[in-house]
């Protein structure tokens, strides 16, 4: 065919319109195909979003078989069209110049109304798919809702979280208090021994005070030789046992000493929450839990050999600053490799394990006593933890975040592999066509983009709220469970245990009732059950109000964290989490120095 020529005035005017028209009813049919794939991509993107989750297991099994259904038919449609197209064009090329014009066809409009043969036909695949996220979203909907693959790598993730209740609430028993008494040097000597009944008799009712003596000086173990009512303040105290920090380090009688510690420990949790962040949201969530995982170790072993009170508040204050953080991490991996529907099935896992360990924990303190000794068994796991390196991969959506898609396609095809599935050529193709460099820095600061949007910084500012009430709430009553009639091992046990109860609790009713509805009745539960006991004397029915109001503020706070972690983007989300958490952590600073609020009303 001679190569088009520039149309002449008054020739070829009837192809022009011709074509025009044709290109008119081609775009007419177009445009809503284009729009139902828009529609259809925004439904994919909004299952990465926050609140997309509510949906069920099936719902999204059939979303993602609507989806397919509607990127075949839209394809189908597409190839049609453009079929049609190729056939007009045709039949406008093979017709009389007089008729259509054929000098006024360039080679442009030839090849756009051929749709370009070469090569266009395995491109138009991949423009059913939005951008890479889309294809992530359904390459992940692929593997599966729980293979193999998940249920390892759910399982791998319950064992550091339960040695997280391990190290946050270890102060609770290594702090704890034990019985002493004074020592009256006018009565007893080096030899004396701590149940001394003639010595009991000589004791103020005051835990720090002893009756006076009548005469300074004089050895006497007669009740006439002191004062009836008269006191003084105690020299030097005796102990029962030196099994905690609370006698080893003498701190009776001066109970602030003791719940310092646990007020520095929270202290040091917002530092260890924006470390968390900082490293999970620029090095990946898989290098901040190795990292800080073995600083959770060793700064605990560590600890374990300090010789003096001060030295060890600043390894309290330097472990949990260093390590705690590690937990935070693999809440975050958790809640990343879960689809939309199951995050909440997912993140309660965690709280099953976060449970068990405190269960296990007062198990282990029943046992070994000796506070030196429980701080070394429970720290020395947390040393093997950086093998996850090895045993676990890297967050799929951190890896897309930051433009790894090669090493997140290779992750894809190995879980899928775990899973005896076959996942689409053309998603992985999708998530790997804008990929122009092996990584891509970070377009800006997560935190600067937080504090662009007026609608995060108002959802932060709510979280916040609701994360200084939880903490305060969830650690005094924890702390406190100790000091509850009985046993202070079953009673801490039983404490724990309202976790496992309050996870699977959670399963059922967030998806059921909705996040804001079950926060909401979890703490008017919680706040009902701690009011009742001033108005009624009944032991029992204080004891089990308690484990229900721990129960109520348990699920609120575990459902903190699956919400939270829904309601900011993946790139800003572990730093968000963090920050949350970060203001919330003034309720725990608080919450151990409660015991002072029961002895001064005592």
């Amino acid at each position: 065919m001679a190569p088009a020529t520039a149309p002449r005035p008054g020739h070829g005017s009837k192809g022009d319109a011709l074509r025009d028209k044709i290109t008119e009813n081609q775009e007419e049919k177009l445009t809503p195909i284009l729009n139902e794939n828009a529609k259809t991509e925004s439904d994919v993107e909004s299952e990465t979003k926050d609140r997309s989750i509510r949906d069920s297991n099936d719902t999204h099994a059939s979303a993602y078989s609507d989806l397919n259904n509607k990127v075949r038919i839209n394809r189908n449609a597409s190839e049609s069209d453009t079929s049609n197209i190729t056939t007009v064009n045709n039949a406008t090329e093979n017709a009389s110049p007089s008729s259509v014009g054929n000098e006024g066809v360039t080679d442009d409009s030839r090849q756009w109304f051929s749709g370009s043969e070469d090569g266009d036909s395995g491109r138009s695949q991949r423009k059913s798919y939005r951008d890479s996220a889309e294809a992530l979203e359904l390459a992940l909907m692929q593997l599966g809702p729980f293979g193999l693959y998940q249920r390892y790598v759910v399982l791998m993730l319950c064992i550091p979280n339960m040695l997280a209740a391990m190290y946050s609430l270890n102060y609770v028993f290594v702090a704890d208090q034990v019985p002493f008494r004074c020592v009256v040097p006018e009565c007893e000597g080096a030899g004396s021994h701590f149940g001394n009944a003639t010595v009991q008799a000589l004791l103020a009712a005051e835990r720090c005070r002893r009756y006076a003596p009548l005469r300074e000086g004089r050895p006497s173990c007669a009740r006439a030789d002191f004062h009836l009512n008269d006191t003084v303040t105690c020299d030097a105290v005796m102990y029962e046992n030196m099994d905690t920090i609370y006698a080893e380090f003498d701190l009776a009688c001066a109970e602030w000493r003791r719940t310092l510690v646990g007020t520095l420990r929270n202290a040091a949790l917002p530092f260890a929450l924006l470390l968390t962040g900082y490293i999970s949201d620029g090095w990946g969530r898989r290098t901040a839990f190795c990292s800080l995982s073995f600083c959770a170790g060793a700064l605990g072993i560590v600890k374990s050999l300090m010789p003096h009170y001060r030295a060890y508040l600043a390894l309290e204050f330097l472990e949990a600053a260093l390590g705690y953080g590690f937990t935070s991490a693999a809440y975050v991996m958790m809640v990343e490799l879960a689809r939309p529907s199951l995050r909440v099935a997912f993140a309660s896992a965690t709280g099953v394990g976060y449970g068990l360990g405190g269960v296990v924990f007062a198990l282990l303190a029943r046992r070994v006593r000796c506070w030196r000794v429980l701080l070394r068994v429970v720290h020395a796991p947390a040393l093997l933890l950086p093998l996850y390196w090895l045993l676990l991969h890297e967050s799929a959506r951190w890896l897309h975040v930051r433009g790894r898609r090669r090493q997140l396609v290779r992750n894809i095809r190995k879980a899928a592999h775990w899973n005896k599935v076959t996942i689409d050529e053309d998603l992985l193709a999708a998530i790997e066509e804008d990929q122009k460099s092996e990584e891509v820095e970070p377009k800006s600061n997560p935190w600067l983009s937080l504090m662009k949007s007026r609608v995060l910084m108002l959802r932060f500012g709510v979280c916040c709220w609701c994360w200084v009430a939880v903490s305060f709430v969830y650690y005094g009553l924890t702390i406190n469970s100790v000091a509850l009639a009985g046993d202070k091992y079953t009673n801490f046990a039983l404490n724990m245990a309202m976790e496992i109860v309050a996870s699977l609790l959670i399963m059922m009713a967030l998806e059921r009732f909705g996040r804001k509805r079950s926060i909401f009745a979890a703490f008017l539960v919680c706040g009902i059950a701690c009011i009742i006991p001033y108005f009624v004397s009944h032991s029992g029915t204080g004891l089990g109000t308690f484990f229900v109001g721990k129960l109520a503020i348990t699920f609120a706070f575990n459902s903190l964290y699956v919400f939270t972690a829904e309601l900011f983007p993946t790139d800003a989300r572990s730093s968000a989490l963090g920050a949350a958490s970060l203001v919330g952590r003034l309720g725990s600073v608080l919450a151990p120095q409660t015991p002072l609020l029961i002895l001064s009303s005592g």
